[in-house]
């Protein structure tokens, strides 16, 4: 219980920024509850003068009502009482139309001070309110003339009980308020001068009378609405201060967040979007990463821009999670920041959804946007578009630098896994290829002593027997051996072309087995050192590497091949491969449910590669040779 009423009482004076903006609030309520009590004090001296004493009372009970109306209806009052609503419709019915002060609003809104009546979205509603405010103040100041002397103006009872609607309207509305409502509440004054009001006192006005009851409001009017901007520009600097205070210890917050790191980038972009959207006071806040095709020169109207990464950060409530593809396409393709303000309707006043789309650029191409919208008065200022940027800017820094990082580790593989090649080569391939030639010798000595000597056959025999069976797995080890080892060796590094690295695959192949392997390149066209520098190129080499590879393999091991050719064609938009062998072709295989089903020999490694390929969008065929052999063919779109 004592936690929620010093909760309750911090909401007045928690801060010297809140203090400051409650300020007009306390003195308008003081101002007028004082001049009440004044007129009450006044009024019960005229209780020998029946019709003065009940004009009085009337008085009294009339603005006490709107005194009590005004009082619970001031923000001031809803901010210590926070559970009000629940007691009557009519503050439920205030509270739905007061702003929400859970979501961050413009800057010039949350630093200006607290008005004595409430603020709503309706600006009409405000007028009423305020115009029924000066009405009854001003009757009751025309009326309360008949209690004093002059019978008007000054001379009223109720006249310092009416400069406070003069208050109200100057600290709301500045100069323009005030003195509108001050020119208004002389126009009741003047009427007491003309017509004076019922049981008044005959009275000669004179100069002095005149002047003191009509300059005093405009005057009160003049002071209040300069004391109100003063403090408004104060509250203005001292907000100023603590955005740029909050919105430093965001961006602190988004390094250490992009510094430590997180176990995916998705969950390091969420929490960096979650503190920029808090650290910028903004409702909603949308980060896109965009992704161009390789073959962008071939479109250049440059609709092709896809979303690959999209998060958003929201108050729920205030902004459904949607999709806003269209405006970030809109600044993806024109690279500017798009600032855009729309107002809600006619009921909300000046309010309106105002966004900000930033654009960040690697290189000349747009890799991220940024998109902040939040319901304020205003468009975004300067300070959100900066603070955006820079956060924009870290957050571009750190993907580039986690590409980087990478591209270092596999870089750092690729680094490897040659110099697990070469120890290979230079280590267990050599042993076992003497290996296999001292096995081969012994086997050939053997059977030379055998044929030499019909005695020593018998036991020779199977001494050469096992020899031969020792040769052939000693070859089939060092085969093992080398196609590990090249399966090891990086496929396409640096300058290397992909007719480079075929020949080269094609060498190797022919020094591990033995057999012939022939490359021809049908057509090859030169290409822009874009294209063969992109990932999308680096796919399509690496799927081709891996087909050849396997078609080899299995024209080795399963179709007892002698002679195999390799057919290049490289064109603008596709590359072919062809693989053709003179081995046995495909094996027709038994299924379980009794359908026969033709397989390749191996079949499962070229299962992968069919998918890899589809992947790519191109075309994996399988065929058998009308005279022996197989042929695979591969078209990947490029």
């Amino acid at each position: 219980m004592m936690s929620q009423s010093r909760s309750r009482l911090q909401a007045f004076s928690g801060t010297t920024l809140r203090r400051l903006r409650n300020t007009p609030s306390y003195f308008f309520l003081i101002w007028r509850w004082s001049m009440w009590l004044y007129a009450l004090i006044v009024i019960l001296g005229y209780g020998y003068d029946p019709l003065r004493f009940r004009i009085g009372v009337i008085l009294l009970a009339v603005t006490l009502a709107q005194t009590l109306f005004v009082t619970f209806y001031a923000p001031l009052l809803y901010l210590l009482l926070p559970h009000i609503t629940r007691l009557t419709p009519l503050f439920a019915r205030k509270a739905r139309r007061l702003p929400k002060r859970v979501r961050p609003l413009a800057e010039d809104e949350e630093a200006d001070i607290l008005t004595p009546l409430a603020s709503t979205r309706n600006i009409y509603g405000d007028i009423t309110l305020y115009s029924v405010d000066l009405l009854i103040c001003g009757l009751a100041m025309y009326y309360g003339g008949a209690l004093g002397n002059p019978p008007f103006g000054a001379g009223s009872i109720f006249y310092r009980y009416g400069i406070s609607t003069v208050f109200a309207a100057a600290f709301a509305y500045r100069y323009r308020g005030g003195l509108t409502v001050a020119v208004g509440y002389d126009l009741f004054v003047i009427l007491g001068m003309l017509i004076p009001p019922p049981g008044a006192i005959q009275h000669v006005a004179d100069v002095i009378d005149i002047v003191g009851s009509l300059i005093d409001v405009p005057l009160v009017a003049l002071l209040a609405a300069y004391i109100a901007t003063l403090l408004s520009h104060y509250a203005q600097s001292k907000r100023r201060e603590q955005d740029n205070v909050r919105r430093q210890q965001a961006l602190v917050r988004v390094s250490e967040t992009l510094l430590r790191g997180a176990p995916d980038i998705q969950t390091t972009l969420q929490r960096s979007i979650a503190q920029i959207r808090q650290g910028g006071h903004f409702q909603r806040l949308a980060l896109a990463l965009f992704e161009l095709p390789d073959d962008e020169a071939s479109h250049p109207t440059q609709q092709y821009w896809t979303i690959h990464t999209y998060i958003e950060d929201y108050i729920p409530g205030d902004f459904p999670p949607t999709h806003t593809e269209a405006l970030f396409q809109q600044v993806a393709q024109s690279g500017r920041n798009v600032v855009t303000f729309e107002r809600l309707s006619e009921k909300t006043g000046p309010y309106g959804t105002a966004r900000l789309y930033i654009p960040f650029f690697k290189g000349k191409r747009v890799q991220m946007v940024l998109g902040a919208e939040s319901i304020r008065q205003t468009h975004f200022s300067e300070r959100q578009e900066r603070f955006l940027t820079i956060s924009g800017t870290q957050l571009l820094v750190t993907l580039d630098n986690i590409r980087l990082t990478e591209e270092t580790v596999k870089l750092a593989a690729v680094a490897e896994r040659g110099r697990i090649a070469r120890e290979i080569h230079d280590g267990i391939a050599q042993l076992v290829y003497m290996l296999s030639l001292n096995a081969e010798t012994c086997a050939a000595q053997a059977n030379r002593i055998a044929e030499a000597s019909e005695e020593d056959a018998e036991l020779l025999l199977p001494l050469a027997q096992r020899l031969e069976k020792l040769v052939t797995i000693s070859k089939q080890a060092l085969w093992e051996t080398r196609n590990y080892m090249f399966n090891l060796k990086p496929l396409m590094s640096g300058s290397t072309t992909l007719t480079q690295m075929l020949k080269n695959q094609l060498r190797e192949f022919e020094a591990i087995s033995g057999l012939t392997a022939q490359l021809d390149v049908t057509s090859e066209t030169e290409l822009s050192e874009e294209l063969l520098h992109s990932h999308h190129y680096a796919q399509v080499g690496t799927a081709i590497f891996r087909i050849v590879q396997e078609a080899l393999t299995n024209a080795y091991k399963h179709a007892e091949a002698t002679r195999i050719l390799v057919y290049l064609s490289q064109q603008p938009t596709q590359i072919e491969i062809e693989v053709r062998d003179n081995g046995h072709g495909l094996i027709p295989m038994q299924e379980t449910n009794g359908t026969e089903q033709t397989h390749l020999y191996s079949g499962y490694g070229l299962r992968g590669i069919r998918e890899r390929v589809e992947e790519l969008g191109g075309i994996f065929e399988i065929s058998q040779i009308p005279d022996s052999g197989i042929r695979v063919y591969v078209c990947i779109p490029i």
